[in-house]
């Protein structure tokens, strides 16, 4: 068996060692935490990095297919007017509204794919911030509560050490 002063010894150290543990631990969650912020932050930067050059291809998509309607509605112009066929006016009127109604084929289909690409940046960034919600926040040990403990140990200590000086009876002021 222990004497009294080992007990309260063992006791305060090991209350003081249990808090240096837990704020051991919680430091380390913390910086897991701030390893996972980062790759949730690389991964949103990754996502943004491919919607950004599906964005620049659409535009480039747009511009070559504005180009080759507009291409093909000169050629088609041409070849009508050369061929002489009826009225000029009416042959670029026809061929110039199958151009028009490709030119919006083209800027709906490039709306829409635009549309996409912002939803898909959205979700990107609900995925950070899902990402970031299911860190956990570090659990900081209780320095109050370490230090109650401490005094708890000094004051069975003393309870002990009374009990000790009066043939095992507690006595007040004693």
């Amino acid at each position: 068996m222990c004497t009294i002063e080992a007990q309260a010894a063992i006791t305060i150290a090991s209350a003081v060692m249990q808090y240096q543990n837990q704020k051991k631990i919680a430091k380390q969650h913390a910086a897991d935490n701030r390893v996972a912020m980062g790759h949730y932050n690389e991964s949103y930067l990754y996502d943004l990095s491919k919607i950004d050059n599906e964005s620049g291809n659409a535009v480039r998509e747009k511009a070559l297919e504005e180009f080759k309607i507009k291409q093909k509605k000169a050629l088609d112009i041409a070849t009508a007017l050369n061929l002489g066929f009826g009225n000029p006016l009416r042959a670029v009127q026809s061929v110039g509204g199958v151009a028009d109604n490709d030119l919006n084929y083209v800027g709906f289909q490039f709306t829409k794919d635009m549309t996409t690409l912002q939803h898909q940046e959205h979700e990107a960034y609900a995925h950070m911030v899902k990402g970031y919600s299911s860190l956990s926040r570090p659990d900081q040990p209780s320095l109050l509560g370490t230090g109650l403990q401490i005094a708890a140990a000094g004051v069975n200590y003393g309870v002990a050490a009374n009990k000790a000086r009066n043939k095992g009876i507690y006595t007040r002021g004693g």
